[in-house]
C-alpha cells in the first residue's frame, strides 16, 4: 500500500475535521466578541464565569470550582479571595466536612452576576432579532447539538485528567 492511501481520510472524517475547524473558528470569534462587551465595574470574564458557576451550583468548594473552570486550585483560590474582598462571594463552612470550606454568592454577587448576564443576553437577543424564522430554528437545533458536544467533551476531558 502506498503512503498516500494510508494518510487519506474518509469523506466523513474530512467533513468532521472541516466542521471542527469551523466550530473552533466561530467559538474563538464569539469568545472575543463576548470579552469585548462591557461588564459591571470590577468584573472580568473570568470572574463572571466563576461567579456563574457559584450562582448556579450553590455553595461549592474551591477545588470543585477550579475543576469546573479548568484552572489550578491555587489560581481559583486567588480569584475567590478577590471575589470575597469585593463582597461578591463569601466563604462558609462545609457542613458535611467540618474541615472544608465552601464558596457561596452574596446578594451583591448575585446582583452583579444577573446584571452582567442580562447585558450578555440582551446582546444576543439584539443579534437574533435580525435572523429569519428558519435561522432561529437552526440556532435552536444548534444549541441542542452543542449541548451534546459539550457533554462528550466534558466526559473525554475527565478521562484524560
Amino acid at each position: 500500500m502506498n503512503r498516500m492511501s494510508v494518510e487519506r481520510q474518509t469523506p466523513e472524517a474530512d467533513a468532521r475535521s472541516e466542521i471542527a475547524a469551523m466550530l473552533q473558528e466561530q467559538f474563538a470569534r464569539l469568545t472575543r466578541q463576548l470579552r469585548s462587551l462591557e461588564l459591571p465595574q470590577g468584573m472580568t470574564p473570568e470572574r463572571l464565569s466563576a461567579l456563574s458557576v457559584i450562582e448556579k451550583r450553590g455553595p461549592i468548594s474551591v477545588t470543585a470550582l477550579a475543576d469546573n473552570e479548568l484552572v489550578r486550585p491555587a489560581t481559583m483560590s486567588r480569584m475567590v479571595s478577590a471575589l470575597v474582598d469585593d463582597g461578591l462571594v463569601k466563604r462558609c463552612e462545609d457542613k458535611e466536612d467540618g474541615r472544608g470550606v465552601l464558596v457561596a454568592s452574596t446578594p451583591k454577587g448575585r446582583r452583579a452576576f444577573h446584571r452582567a448576564q442580562e447585558q450578555r443576553l440582551q446582546h444576543f437577543a439584539e443579534a437574533l432579532n435580525s435572523l429569519s424564522g428558519e435561522q432561529l430554528a437552526a440556532m435552536r437545533n444548534l444549541t441542542t447539538a452543542l449541548e451534546s458536544l459539550t457533554v462528550l467533551l466534558d466526559a473525554s476531558g475527565n478521562e484524560t485528567r
